[in-house]
């Protein structure tokens, strides 16, 4: 049951500037709240298949705020991923091999079938295009002499093995599953490295 991986993590959700949820229990701006994580995988295993170059999106749609629970999720597989590794990947994410998915999976009443698809993102990590189902976009955040925003040890993130989110406008980013509500940015967004195993 052992896996690991490491990389980039892109978000996205329905909240203004900055999503409340990242501090502990909150209101949403709309009273709900709507989001995709992408996870870029640099380097991963699971159980001997190699993660590396996998690419995975966590959208959620839920009635409150994210801890709050009672929400419907989808997984999306990238189409460049072997049979093995969507299977891994597909238990990873869902929670059924523990880690930090697997206290995600307590605040999940509905997952919808995972989908595969194409999952094409941006060089500089600041947009993605996930099948013709959702976008993100990312404008970095930085001073006027160019040192970059950030959050560091936000209590959800920290459980998403991120220590320091980068943070940006997530103008233009959306969502469009039509089993899922749809959604545009309300201008949150960040980059963030990740680091997760169990």
């Amino acid at each position: 049951m052992a896996w690991r991986m490491t990389g980039q993590m892109l978000e996205s959700c329905s909240c203004k500037m900055l999503c409340p949820c990242t501090l502990g229990p909150a209101e949403p701006d709309q009273g709900w709240c709507s989001g995709a994580l992408l996870f870029d995988i640099q380097q991963g295993n699971s159980d001997g298949v190699n993660l590396g170059g996998g690419k995975v999106v966590f959208a959620v749609d839920l009635p409150g705020d994210f801890l709050g629970g009672n929400g419907t999720a989808r997984l999306y597989i990238d189409e460049a991923a072997s049979a093995d590794q969507r299977r891994e990947l597909e238990a990873i994410f869902t929670g059924k091999k523990g880690g930090a998915f697997d206290a995600l999976n307590s605040l999940i009443t509905k997952w919808l079938p995972m989908q595969v698809v194409r999952t094409e993102i941006a060089s500089d990590n600041t947009s993605a295009r996930v099948g013709t189902i959702g976008q993100l976009k990312l404008q970095s955040i930085k001073t006027e002499d160019g040192r970059q925003a950030t959050l560091q040890n936000a209590p959800v993130l920290v459980g998403f093995g991120v220590e320091r989110s980068d943070l940006a406008r997530g103008d233009g980013s959306q969502w469009s599953d039509p089993q899922m509500r749809r959604w545009q940015s309300g201008g949150h967004g960040a980059v963030s490295a990740f680091a997760l195993s169990a």
